[in-house]
């Protein structure tokens, strides 16, 4: 089969980093697929993003430019919608894509087997320089470890919005509720109460930033570490939330040792940050909204 992609970005004032992004888009090898079409919807820009990419002088190109900022999660909605192809590949607008065969990597997970209706790529973050970039960067190996050592890797844990691929079948049926903050895990619990298999591409990978600070660093925690997910989904996927979420303790020891050998400050400082913020889940991801992201 060879699979008709589509390609839709969300940017919010991304002037530094959308143009190498679409035109790394542009770059990858078709191999077993062709490109429908690569969609940008600028959500609310009010920097250089639009002017950029129109541009960029290719006709499977197209810019939705809106003035009023309605969010990622709004403007995934209008892709799921929109897109043409038999596959909706979906990009953040500040990440590097690592090579060209990214969104082959992608597309070859869907030929193993009729049910994968969504598939996560390898997103990593860029290697930290700072000392806070450095204890944030401690808390993402026990993440990364889960990623790739249970379930053979295809759990909720490589299901990240900054690179992920729905079957034009699972797309169609999924509107997100506007009080979702995170489309990535609504996508990867959705798939799996409908029956589909997820996924995870691991030689897809895209890079992103690490928080520059602390603010930024709680913005995030509060919208996706799993204690924010389960007070915004319980009520919607009940105990699948647990289950996907579970690791077994010894690994997960092991994997923060991991962590604390390489980082023990950061590790430490991470851990009580964390822990600090353990009580404050059930009021602010609860009430979590757009203007955060400000």
């Amino acid at each position: 089969t060879n699979y008709k992609v589509s390609i839709a970005i969300s940017a919010l004032n991304e002037e530094q980093t959308i143009k190498e992004v679409v035109k790394d888009v542009l770059a990858q090898k078709q191999l077993g697929w062709n490109l429908k079409e690569l969609i940008v919807y600028c959500d609310g820009c009010t920097d250089k993003t639009t002017d950029l990419v129109r541009n960029i002088k290719n006709k499977k190109v197209r810019i939705y430019e809106s003035k009023d900022r309605r969010g990622k999660v709004y403007r995934i909605n209008q892709a799921l919608s929109d897109f043409r192809g038999d596959i909706l590949v979906i990009f953040d607008a500040d990440i590097k894509i690592k090579g060209r065969g990214v969104i082959t990597n992608l597309i070859n997970e869907f030929r193993k087997n009729d049910k994968v209706a969504l598939v996560g790529g390898n997103s990593r973050v860029f290697l930290p320089k700072t000392f806070f970039e450095r204890a944030i960067y401690s808390s993402y190996i026990p993440y990364f470890e889960a990623r790739e050592k249970l379930k053979s890797g295809h759990n909720v844990f490589g299901c990240t919005g900054a690179c992920i691929a729905l079957t034009r079948n699972f797309a169609k049926k999924v509107i997100i509720p506007s009080w979702v903050i995170n489309e990535d895990t609504y996508f990867y619990f959705t798939c799996a109460s409908y029956g589909y298999q997820f996924r995870h591409a691991k030689g897809a990978v895209v890079r992103y930033a690490l928080a520059k600070n602390l603010k930024v660093f709680l913005k995030q925690i509060f919208r996706t570490h799993p204690e924010a997910v389960k007070v915004k989904y319980k009520k919607i996927f009940g105990d699948l939330i647990d289950e996907e979420y579970q690791r077994p303790p010894i690994f997960y020891l092991e994997s923060i040792w991991k962590a604390f050998r390489e980082y023990p400050i950061g590790t430490l400082y991470m851990a009580l940050i964390k822990l600090i913020s353990l009580p404050f889940y059930s009021y602010i991801s609860g009430r979590y909204s757009l203007n955060w992201y400000g």
